[in-house]
């Protein structure tokens, strides 16, 4: 039997992340304190996170978009409390000063700490417009710039593969291509931790039959075979976390050999489709402007990309747009930079551009 070309031909079902295999309910009362740990985060933790996450997301779903997005950045407080004792909010601190030096005059730390403030507030606000994300594009609530990019993308006839970063409520960049400017678009999503997110995060996306893939080789079958019937678009992120790593942006690092830029070069190999960059960007209280940037060129014309240049001029692309926004850049705190980043060449440079910038 052939692999199915058509999402007519595929369970909805497929779409959801399987859930991780429960430790055994016993292990919460285990006296190896690795066991007790991973037993509480399953079945206390994910839990009662679930349950909050499942009542709040019905309510706010019912609520304008507006006051949404503004609960979501009253509980900034609350939520930095919250992550007080945990490891990741200092990662955050230090990546974010790490990719700022020099933007700010040397020693004032209120004009970071604001900053900072500003990435806390733009994650809590998505974490809220989740549940109103499938109203945004058909609110008129998502501006775009760059279409004739798209046009142009068209023009050639060949499917297109979105390549993106988390940016602000990233979820609504896959509404807006999915609804209005190249549907229906398919992809691959990296599922959450949490179960019960997982089950909220796949029925937003049922509301609007949009088919986003869990990880896995099935997947990456389906991927490759939808796509090379020329029907769908597909869009990718290409900054996901792998090997508790982020790959891309770069920042002066190794270029990566494997993972979703990869897929999306090869993807955009084996049926003929354009890579266009995109990405989303805050401009209000869920409001968001949507920016389509030039298709990549081939390096003969209708020719396949090669791997390594295209994923080099990926990341030249999304670096400076990254850095640019990086008070909206959702994988922040996912980010692990190495110990001597600060005394790199790269650093160093940026921070010199930094401080050129600031000075005019």
């Amino acid at each position: 039997m052939s692999k199915p070309s058509r999402l007519e031909d595929i369970p909805f079902a497929e779409t959801l992340a399987e859930d991780p295999e429960a430790p055994p309910l016993g292990d919460l009362f285990s006296r190896d304190r690795g066991l007790r740990l991973k037993a509480s985060i399953h079945w206390i933790r994910h839990t009662k996170d679930g349950l909050l996450n499942t009542v709040f997301h019905h309510i706010l779903k019912r609520c304008p978009a507006q006051a949404v997005s503004n609960f979501g950045n009253a509980l900034v407080p609350l939520m930095r409390w919250s992550y007080r004792n945990k490891v990741f909010p200092r990662r955050i601190r230090e990546n974010f000063s790490a990719l700022t030096q020099g933007r700010w005059p040397e020693g004032d730390a209120t004009r970071e700490k604001e900053a900072l403030g500003w990435w806390w507030g733009n994650i809590s606000r998505t974490i809220s417009e989740f549940s109103i994300v499938n109203s945004l594009w058909s609110s008129s609530r998502v501006e775009v710039e760059g279409i004739e990019h798209l046009e142009a993308a068209r023009r050639t006839g060949c499917p297109i593969v979105f390549t993106s970063m988390h940016l602000a409520t990233w979820e609504a960049l896959f509404v807006a291509i999915h609804e209005g400017l190249a549907g229906p678009s398919i992809g691959p999503f990296q599922p959450e931790p949490n179960r019960f997110k997982n089950r909220i995060v796949h029925a937003i996306r049922k509301e609007r039959n949009q088919y986003l893939f869990p990880p896995g080789q099935r997947s990456a079958y389906r991927l490759r075979r939808l796509m090379s019937g020329g029907r769908y678009s597909m869009t990718i992120f290409i900054d996901e976390v792998r090997d508790k790593q982020v790959h891309l942006p770069c920042f002066g690092r190794k270029l990566p050999q494997k993972g979703n830029a990869v897929v999306a070069v090869k993807i955009a190999n084996s049926s003929g489709a354009t890579l266009v960059p995109t990405y989303l960007t805050r401009i209000g209280p869920a409001r968001f402007k949507l920016v389509i940037l030039p298709p990549m060129e081939r390096p003969e014309g209708d020719g396949p990309y090669s791997v390594l240049p295209t994923l080099q001029a990926l990341n030249d692309v999304f670096e400076p747009i990254v850095l640019e926004h990086i008070e909206e850049w959702y994988m922040l705190g996912e980010l692990r930079l190495p110990k001597t980043f600060a005394k790199s060449a790269w650093a160093r440079s940026l921070a010199v551009r930094n401080e050129q910038a600031r000075r005019g």
